[in-house]
């Protein structure tokens, strides 16, 4: 029995906000600047679940309330606010080559997956991992646990693995790409440095929209609860129309916010600010309750092959990047900040491009990223489909 009862709604949402509050902060603090905040309120949560805190979310023979609610509600309404920026046509007009090295990085993403899956047997539920992981590394956490929930795997341990060496794995990966530029066996691969991407752009981060407003959360759930209701109306429709037991309405909630999205960019531009703020505190919310159902055990055992899965991915994609590098007339700091987007999004390729002095990369650095929030649920769902 947990030391909070389950019928002790506030206490135990109030430990899930205070873990998801305390990743979120964790993310600008020095002595943990180098660990994922999605990583510390996953394990604070798991430590408190298996300690006896909090009740397990994986115990089908207890019913927690709040579990319930954010499994059910904090995912469908967090996908449109986080894709409400996904203007596509601006991404296709600014991002230039470095759209290009993106979209070939993604495919390598998406073959190296395809590699991991025949090179490294995790079990029956392989092909959803190289789904989720191939979702993480074009988009982000997002579509990891979009994908997730598509697949009915977020409370596979498998799943929590993943999360797990996530962080490792992409770190370690970023310290390669700071070094490429210095090894000399690979500047063959590239063509000569283009100055002119030295050149400062007018708004290099391209994504303010405003102030945080009352007026501007009201209208971004409204907005959110819309399409989140639209997409699980027509659920049932789609699920027998492709004969499939699927989380449909996960998909359809993506299609239809990246539709919203393009359709209305200047309408929604202003609320873009207020939009990703809240769905990114709902996605640390919805993983704080995925910690609560994980057992630590497990990610110890399966980790070492989960890593392994996940290097072999890492090093296709970047063979690959740098193989057709020359092909596709792309410099060095082309490759290795469409790269970052690539397997850490937009966060990390706009500092790296910035820290590179490579000032013209940093708005395409941005969109290239965010693209990858729209197609990377889908690439990772339809790789697993592939695979099963």
């Amino acid at each position: 029995m947990a030391f909070i009862s389950p019928d002790n709604h506030i206490a135990i949402f109030t430990v899930v906000l205070g873990a998801a509050a305390l990743g979120i902060w964790s993310e600008h603090k020095k002595w943990l600047g180098n660990v994922s905040g999605i990583l510390v309120t996953m394990l604070l949560m798991s430590v408190f679940s298996m300690t006896g805190v909090v009740p397990v979310a994986s115990n089908p023979q207890v019913k927690v309330v709040v579990y319930d609610l954010v499994f059910s509600y904090f995912i469908p309404l967090s996908i449109p606010m986080l894709l409400l920026g996904s203007n596509i046509g601006r991404i296709i007009r600014e991002g230039g080559k470095l759209l290009v090295a993106y979209l070939i990085g993604a495919v390598g993403v998406a073959l190296g997956s395809v590699l991991a899956f025949i090179l490294i047997d995790l079990g029956p539920d392989s092909a959803s991992t190289a789904g989720v992981i191939s979702a993480t590394l074009i988009g982000g956490s997002m579509n990891f646990v979009a994908t997730g929930e598509i697949l009915n795997f977020s409370t596979h341990p498998l799943f929590s693995a993943t999360i797990a060496v996530d962080n490792f794995a992409a770190n370690l990966y970023v310290l390669l790409l700071f070094a490429v530029p210095s090894i000399a066996f690979l500047q063959r691969f590239f063509v000569n440095h283009k100055a002119e991407n030295q050149v400062e752009a007018d708004n290099l981060s391209g994504t303010r929209s405003g102030l945080i407003t009352m007026e501007r959360i009201a209208l971004v759930l409204f907005l959110s609860a819309l399409i989140a209701s639209t997409g699980i109306l027509f659920e049932p429709f789609f699920q027998r129309l492709f004969s499939t037991k699927m989380n449909m309405s996960i998909l359809l909630i993506t299609v239809l916010s990246v539709l919203v999205a393009n359709l209305f960019p200047k309408r929604l531009k202003v609320l873009e600010d207020t939009a990703f703020s809240i769905g990114l505190w709902m996605m640390y919310v919805f993983l704080a309750v995925i910690g609560a159902a994980t057992n630590l055990n497990d990610i110890l055992h399966i980790g070492p092959f989960v890593l392994g899965f996940y290097l072999v991915i890492l090093f296709f994609h970047f063979i690959f990047l740098v193989t057709l590098a020359r092909l596709f007339r792309l410099d060095v700091y082309e490759v290795i900040v469409s790269s970052a987007a690539n397997i850490m999004g937009p966060s990390v390729a706009a500092p790296m491009a910035a820290s590179l002095g490579q000032k013209k990369l940093i708005t395409p650095g941005i969109l290239v990223g965010i693209l990858g929030y729209v197609i990377g649920t889908f690439v990772g769902v339809s790789i697993a489909m592939v695979l099963s």
